[in-house]
């Protein structure tokens, strides 16, 4: 699996294009953006997610080990104003087990 974008602590920040951006990292990233098609596929799409990365199980606890973390970032759009989100105690243990935890940034609508 390759990142939309990653950097690396100390290197000059660029942008996902690659343009330049003023300064350095603060810290290490790596980011994949991946988009799941409707709220009703929330759990399949995490859990597909969740699947893909359990190869790499060694890196995320090595990364954890070094002080590092990951977060899978879920941004959720709200064309209503209430939503309910239920992720199910297997899907929280198997990112867990990978030392991942589950970000939500979720905004209102317009």
């Amino acid at each position: 699996m390759e990142p939309d974008h990653s950097g690396s602590f100390g290197e000059d920040r660029l942008t996902p294009k690659g343009n330049p951006l003023p300064g350095k990292y603060k810290h290490s990233f790596w980011r994949r953006s991946l988009v799941a098609p409707n709220d009703d596929e929330l759990e399949q799409s995490l859990a597909s997610t969740a699947e893909q990365l359990e190869p790499y199980s060694r890196f995320f606890i090595d990364l954890m080990a070094d002080g590092g973390s990951a977060r899978l970032f879920i941004g959720l759009f709200l064309e209503q104003e209430n939503i309910g989100i239920e992720i199910s105690p297997e899907l929280q243990g198997r990112c867990s087990r990978l030392g991942i935890s589950l970000g939500f940034d979720i905004y209102g609508p317009d």
